[in-house]
Order: structure tokens, then sequence, then C-alpha cells
């Protein structure tokens, strides 16, 4: 079998606090291959974009292991990481803050290639700006112009056009379109798509809306409370989920088709607060299917058929179509 493009394995954060710590990422173990979408979801404060700020090291991990390319990037020192970091780029949420506004947009998209010094001469910069700025979808009449001139979708192109511009193989894409209105969202997918049918990017594409992680990825991955509790491709994830939290999450997400009824599945309970999660499995005190073993015993993400796999003691398929 060829070997991923990106392997995690144990990857762990805790964040020190008076009296303890918060366990954002507590133990995640994935891998990505290459030209593929590897999507990770679940609930505001579980983890994914902690996740996602580690694989690039933009937040360091306590614990574990990202091996991209053969090599393992927390072995690397500073000059090694940022040689390493042109293959691996992130487009973050927010475009009206993940861009510079002192910037015009030539010296934002240009920055990538300054740094790693692709370019020889001024002309080939400028003409390799055009060129990424066409591939978004946008005007080379944008050079001189700054972000408060764009709309939230242009701006989200143009910082898609940076991740671009030092040749990626893989991008962090951190909730990329929840900014954006949903016509522009479907616009913003469907480039990220083209693009990486073009180029074979791969993706690790965290969100929070399930809609667009079904028309996006290729496999998903579910976080509860810093753990990963499922991973599967999309198509078995969404027909046939196993854990009775992905169950649920899954239940909640709207229908376009107002004929159709789906079971709902309510959760009691708040989420607990990391930094005094509970024992034994994280999702127990709110599992409808809880038992004695559940509080005492961490589950293994175990496979259950087909490379799909679930953290869960008794996980069986969800019973009724969703």
């Amino acid at each position: 079998m060829t070997a991923p493009l990106l392997a995690v394995q144990g990857l762990t954060k805790h964040f020190p606090i008076a009296g303890g710590q918060v366990k954002a990422v507590d133990g995640v173990s994935f891998d990505v291959a290459a030209g593929e979408t590897l999507a990770l979801v679940g609930e505001s404060g579980c983890g994914k974009s902690t996740t996602g700020r580690m694989l690039l090291r933009l937040t360091e991990p306590t614990a574990g292991s990202i091996v991209f390319g053969g090599v393992d990037l927390l072995g690397l020192g500073r000059s090694d990481l940022r040689r390493r970091r042109r293959e691996l780029q992130i487009v973050f949420q927010d475009p009206y803050a993940s861009l510079s506004p002192r910037n015009r947009v030539e010296d934002i998209i240009a920055e990538p290639l300054d740094v790693h010094g692709l370019c020889a001469t001024r002309e080939e910069r400028r003409n390799r700006v055009i060129e990424l700025l066409r591939l978004v979808g946008l005007d080379a009449i944008h050079l001189r112009r700054h972000p408060f001139e764009f709309s939230g979708g242009q701006r989200q192109r143009i910082a898609i056009a940076r991740a671009l511009a030092p040749q990626p193989r893989l991008i962090v894409a951190d909730e990329p379109v929840s900014a954006l209105d949903v016509s522009v969202q479907a616009q913003v997918v469907n480039l990220m798509q083209d693009l990486q049918e073009k180029f074979g990017l791969a993706y690790v594409f965290i969100s929070h809306d399930l809609a667009v992680v079904r028309h996006i990825a290729h496999r998903v991955a579910v976080m509860y409370l810093g753990r990963l509790v499922e991973i599967a491709s999309t198509e078995t994830l969404f027909s046939a989920p196993h854990h009775p939290y992905t169950q649920a999450l899954l239940s909640a997400a709207p229908v376009p088709d107002p004929e159709r009824r789906r079971s709902r599945i309510v959760l009691t309970g708040d989420v607990p607060s990391p930094a005094s999660v509970p024992g034994g499995c994280h999702f127990h005190p709110r599992c409808p299917l809880a038992q004695p073993v559940c509080r005492d015993t961490v589950p293994a993400l175990r496979d259950v058929g087909g490379g799909h796999r679930a953290a869960c003691h008794f996980a069986k398929p969800f019973p009724i179509p969703i």
C-alpha cells in the first residue's frame, strides 16, 4: 500500500491553567492520502481548529507525531520547518482577519513567494500573482487594491490564492466558508474542488456544516471533546453512522426536502468542560447506550468493517435512515 501523505498519531494538546489543564486535543490519530479531502467535524470547542493548527505547528503539540511526506514535522528545527511549510499551507476561517488591511493584494499573495525565494525577478513575481488570481476567478485589475475593497467571498479567494502560491501538497482549510453567504459558500467550495482536481491537492477540511462536508469530503472524522469518535468514508458515515454522537449530530442536520421525515436524537445534558473531562469514554454522561464499562474504560477507535472505525464499546449502525 502507498504510504499516506500525512500520518498523525496520538496528537495531543493540553493547555495549562490554574489548578489543572485544558485537554483541547487528546490522542487524535488519522491519515490523509495525496489528493484526498478529510473533513474534521464536531461541535464548537471539540478541538478541530487546534488540531488543524498543530498540523502546521502554528500551535505546538504536547505529544504525538505528525509525519508529512515521510518526515516527522515535530523533529524539525525552525529553518527546516520553514522549508517544509512550502508544501503545507492553511486557509483561515475569517477572510476579514486573515488578510493584512495595510497590504495590497499583489503583496499579500506574493508573500509565500518572497519567503521561499520562488521568483527571481519582480516581473516573474507579478506574473505569478496574476496567474494565481486568475486561478481563483479574479482579474489582474485587483493587484493594487486592498482587502477592504473586496467582498467576503473575494477575500477568501485571495486567501486561497496565497495558499496556492508556493505550490503546496496539502492545505488545511479551517472553516473556510462559514463566514460567507450560502450562495458564495457554494462557489468557494466548487473552486476548492476544481483546484484539487487540477493540482492533486489534499485537504484537511475543518467544518461544522455537514451539508458542505458531504459535498466536498472523501472521508469524515468526527471529534467530540478532543477525541476522534468515528472516521469513515463520507457515504458510509452519512448512511450508517455507528457512534451514538455521530448519530445525534447527523440527526440534527436540516433536510432540504420538506416531505422527508427524520428521527431526531436529542442528547441530554451539556458538553463537559475540556478542563474537567469525564473518565472513560468522554461521551458517556450524555450517551443513551452508556453502561458501567463506559465510565471506566476508554473505547478504542476500532474497525467496524471496511475501514470504518468507531470509538464505542457498543457501536452499531443507526437503525433509522437519516
